[in-house]
Order: structure tokens, then C-alpha cells, then sequence
């Protein structure tokens, strides 16, 4: 075979595809943690080590002062909030003003529980600060009401001069519990009439309807609890001017009859 002719040969055999008689590629070594490690099996070595305190459970705060806390702080917040709502019912006195401020915190209350459970996906940061803004808002409009809702009456005593000399004739009222008098109406001689306003529960006060006993005022459990008027014959109105007490049924008619003679 000549030269040119092996030369020939060479190549072909060069140029060929891989056969069943090629020689397969060594096993080329791979570094460790490239495909798993010999034989396919998962990488071995130190397991990841986790944060501090990462998803660790704290046993005091789940169980001693979360299931502890979380009541008290509902209870302090029902408290403040019915505080503060019933001093703005009460400055609201008897009239339109209690009836459109119920009917406001009513239409709010419920507009904002349908909010919320139309808002599922309502992030906890955005729920804690409506919740915030709402303790505020009932918070300064107890604040901006107190003083109106606060009994002016106490002192308003003094105002009214007392007649002297001894009592012609005794009126005894009692303040209830239920936000009434024992009767709807009393009968008593006219002249100096001493009224002894006796506590049965709760706070009261007991004041006359007519300009001419305007600052007569007694009051229960603080007081005075007896006072003198001198008053004719005729028909008058005694009530309690705590707002919202008279419109429940706390006033009474006071009949007075011609004195007695002599």
C-alpha cells in the first residue's frame, strides 16, 4: 500500500461516527455539590442554620401574656368607647340632637363592619389603623362633649334664697332606681314647704319647671337632699334634669291646696 493510499485510509477512519467499537469518553471527575455527588445521591454536608429565634415559638407570649392581655385591652377599649359615646348622648340632651348623633354612630358602626368583611384580603396594618382612627375620633368627641354633658346643676342651689322660718308642710319624693317617683302626682297644703328628696339608687336631681323656683335644685347621693319653697296655690311640675331622665318618666305634679287656717 503506498503512501497516498494510507494517508486516504487515515482520514476515513478519522472522519467515521462513533460505532459500537468506539471507545467510550472516560468518566470525567466532577467537583463535590456539581451534580449530587457519585452515583446520583444528594449532597452531604452541615445543615443550614436558621436565623435567631426564626419560627421559634415563644411559649410566654403565646401562652401567658397574649391569652391575658388581648381581653384586657377589649374590655379597655368597649369601656372607652361606651364612655365617651354616652357623654356626647348626654350633651345631646332630650331633644333632636340624641336621636341624629344614635342614628350617625349607628350608620357608622355598620358601615364600617360591612367594610371590612367586604375587604377579606384587608392587610392587619391597614385594620389596626382604621381601628386606631376610630378610638380617636370617639375619644376627642368625648373630650369636646364633656363639659356639656356634665350636671350643671350642683351648685345651682345656692342661687335660690330659701324661705326662713319653720315649714308649714313636708313633701317627701323618692328618687328611683327605675327613673322615676314614687307617685305621678302629689298633693300638699300651700305655704313654706320643706322637700326631703330621699335616695333609693342612683344619681338625681329634683327641680321645679316654673321660673319661680329657677335654681332650686336638690340632688341625690351628693345633695342637698332638703330644701324649702315658699309656694301658693296652684298646680306645678317637679322633674329630674339629668338629660335623658325626664323623657323617661322622671317628673311628677305637685297639687297645692289652700293653706290651712289660722
Amino acid at each position: 500500500m503506498s503512501t497516498t493510499e494510507e494517508e486516504l485510509e487515515s482520514e476515513e477512519q478519522a472522519a467515521a461516527p462513533d460505532g459500537d467499537d468506539a471507545t467510550p469518553p472516560e468518566d470525567v471527575p466532577t467537583e463535590p455539590g456539581e451534580t449530587g455527588g457519585a452515583g446520583g445521591e444528594p449532597p452531604t454536608g452541615p445543615p443550614l442554620e436558621l436565623g435567631a429565634g426564626a419560627g421559634l415559638p415563644d411559649p410566654v407570649r403565646d401562652r401567658l401574656l397574649l391569652p391575658l392581655l388581648l381581653p384586657l385591652a377589649a374590655m379597655a377599649a368597649i369601656a372607652l368607647y361606651v364612655l365617651n359615646v354616652s357623654r356626647v348622648f348626654l350633651a345631646g340632651g332630650d331633644g333632636a340632637a340624641s336621636v341624629v348623633t344614635a342614628v350617625l354612630v349607628t350608620l357608622g358602626i355598620l358601615g364600617g363592619a360591612a367594610v371590612i368583611s367586604a375587604s377579606p384580603r384587608l392587610r392587619s396594618s391597614t385594620l389596626t389603623m382604621t381601628v386606631a382612627m376610630l378610638l380617636v375620633a370617639v375619644v376627642s368627641a368625648g373630650l369636646i362633649t364633656l363639659g356639656p354633658s356634665e350636671d350643671k346643676g350642683k351648685g345651682a342651689g345656692a342661687a335660690y334664697k330659701q324661705p326662713k322660718g319653720p315649714p308649714t308642710a313636708t313633701l317627701e319624693v323618692d328618687a328611683l332606681p327605675s327613673l322615676s317617683f314614687q307617685s305621678d302626682e302629689f298633693t300638699v297644703p300651700g305655704g313654706i314647704l320643706e322637700i326631703n328628696y330621699v335616695d333609693k339608687g342612683g344619681s338625681h336631681t329634683l327641680v321645679f319647671e316654673e321660673q319661680d323656683f329657677a335654681g332650686f335644685q336638690l340632688a341625690v347621693p351628693d345633695g342637698p337632699k332638703k330644701g324649702k319653697v315658699e309656694i301658693k296655690e296652684g298646680e306645678y311640675t317637679i322633674y329630674c334634669s339629668i338629660p335623658g331622665h325626664r323623657a323617661a318618666g322622671m317628673e311628677a305634679k305637685v297639687v297645692i291646696t289652700p293653706p290651712p287656717a289660722g
